[in-house]
């Protein structure tokens, strides 16, 4: 009885021990690899007509803020990037031209886009401003509080450098699909991305802002299509972009039209 209780208490103590090498390892690992270039050969600028050809009224100036998805990360062509497919579908859905500006910058953070990107807004002329942000702050374990607190400021700066523009905030995905992490490790981050997530949505509706839940009306549809992933297995390609402009241009043009 008593080597079954010292080998049980061994147990005890040796399996977290075992699950935190393991993590740690592939930790260093997702660190390490390669992933595809942090920006991409073309320049995020691009005016986008409807696809029926028709125009109702002026182009809308549209810019979009984030992380490495907003950069064109995973985009090879200009037309394949998050930014210029949210700005197609906005086009086709107002039947009005789009001016997209792309202003992401791969490895941002929430406290990034406060500090260095909306700052550009202010000599801009801006109808709309999606921000696309927060994989980042979970990879980098963003406390709770402290992402309360930046996207609070994020959400308040860009209202006062953007001025009536309409803005709308595009949450963390799912990290399910995203292989370049390994398991447990990739459980662990979707968990915390859950936390972080929550955050997002209760300071953006604290704020008015319009939320877009990209982990529940993007991400599901990554399921069983792996070509929604680029080669680096962690940055979307442009199918995967696709869905995630299904989700974000509506809440465009939903602001845009209030």
């Amino acid at each position: 009885m008593a080597d079954r209780r010292r080998l049980l208490a061994w147990g005890a103590v040796g399996l977290p021990l075992a699950l935190l090498g393991v993590l740690g390892v592939e930790a260093w690992i997702a660190a390490n690899r390669e992933y595809l270039p942090d920006e991409p050969a073309y320049v995020l600028e691009s005016r986008v007509a409807p696809t029926s050809g028709a125009s109702n009224g002026p182009a809308v100036r549209l810019v979009v803020l984030g992380d490495s998805t907003a950069a064109g990360v995973g985009a090879p062509g200009l037309a394949e990037s998050l930014p210029v497919q949210v700005a197609q579908r906005l086009a086709d859905d107002l039947g009005r031209p789009v001016d997209v500006t792309g202003l992401g910058v791969s490895g941002a953070r929430t406290v990034d886009i406060s500090d260095e990107q909306i700052p550009l807004l202010v000599d801009r002329r801006v109808d709309a401003v999606l921000i696309v942000i927060g994989s980042n702050d979970v990879t980098h374990a963003t406390s709770p509080s402290a992402m309360a607190e930046q996207t609070r400021g994020m959400l308040r700066a860009a209202r006062r450098n953007a001025g009536d523009a309409a803005l709308v905030l595009g949450g963390i995905p799912l990290f399910g699909s995203a292989d370049a992490l390994a398991q447990p490790l990739r459980l662990l981050v979707d968990t915390y991305a859950r936390v972080l997530r929550r955050v997002q949505r209760d300071t953006a509706a604290e704020e008015n802002v319009r939320f877009v839940n990209i982990a529940v009306e993007a991400s599901p549809r990554f399921v069983g299509v792996p070509e929604a992933m680029s080669s680096d297995g962690f940055h979307p390609a442009p199918v995967g972009y696709g869905f995630w402009a299904d989700a974000l241009a509506p809440a465009l043009a939903a602001e845009l039209g209030t």
